[in-house]
């Protein structure tokens, strides 16, 4: 395998070799065993000066290695919100069509305060007030936390979709909003003082 010297200076953080070697011209896309490149390195590193280096120099914002992630979805799985945020308007902006999965989303409730909506009508007559059920991203409650498995309620309208946004507050968070709470809760575990 040739010499992988512009992902050695990505890995190291060496920014003026980076610009030396891209100077150089040296070839952007070499990938190591793994598949990765320079900037599926630095999108796992988190660096977004490095990646917007790269990106500028012409780096292929689509590459993915061996586990199928390109650089957006590796910054965004490290919690690197700055960079996985660069690296989406750069791939907004390639416009590339990344056949990313629908990842399901549901939130818990007391079935309490659903059945303040003026046109609920429960399908199961068994639960109790203090019962917790879920909204699913389409709408539709169940029971269970997995979609379509018991429904309590599956009557979507214009006006049921104002009382979950407006009264329930229920929104289905981007990739970057659950990147960056998740980032958050981590910084708020590592700064706890003990009790």
């Amino acid at each position: 395998m040739p010499e992988l010297k512009l992902i050695e200076a990505v890995e190291n953080g060496e920014i003026d070799r980076i610009k030396n070697l891209l100077d150089e011209e040296v070839d952007i896309e070499q990938k190591d065993d793994y598949g990765w490149t320079a900037l599926n390195w630095v999108a796992g590193k988190g660096n977004t000066r490095v990646v917007e280096i790269l990106l500028s120099a012409g780096a292929n914002i689509s590459n993915v290695g061996r586990d199928k992630r390109t650089a957006y979805q590796i910054a965004l799985a490290a919690a690197h919100i700055e960079t996985a945020s660069a690296l989406q308007k750069a791939e907004q902006k390639a416009f590339v069509d990344m056949e990313m999965a629908v990842r399901p989303y549901c939130r818990a409730y007391p079935v309490a305060e659903l059945r303040q909506f003026s046109d609920w009508h429960e399908l199961l007559s068994d639960l109790a007030e203090d019962a917790i059920v879920f909204v699913h991203q389409d709408l539709s409650v169940t029971r269970s936390m997995f979609h379509g498995k018991d429904f309590v309620f599956n009557n979507i309208s214009t006006s049921w979709e104002t009382f979950c946004k407006n009264q329930l507050a229920f929104a289905v968070p981007t990739d970057l909003e659950l990147a960056a709470s998740f980032a958050a809760s981590k910084s708020g575990e590592t700064h706890q003082s003990p009790v």
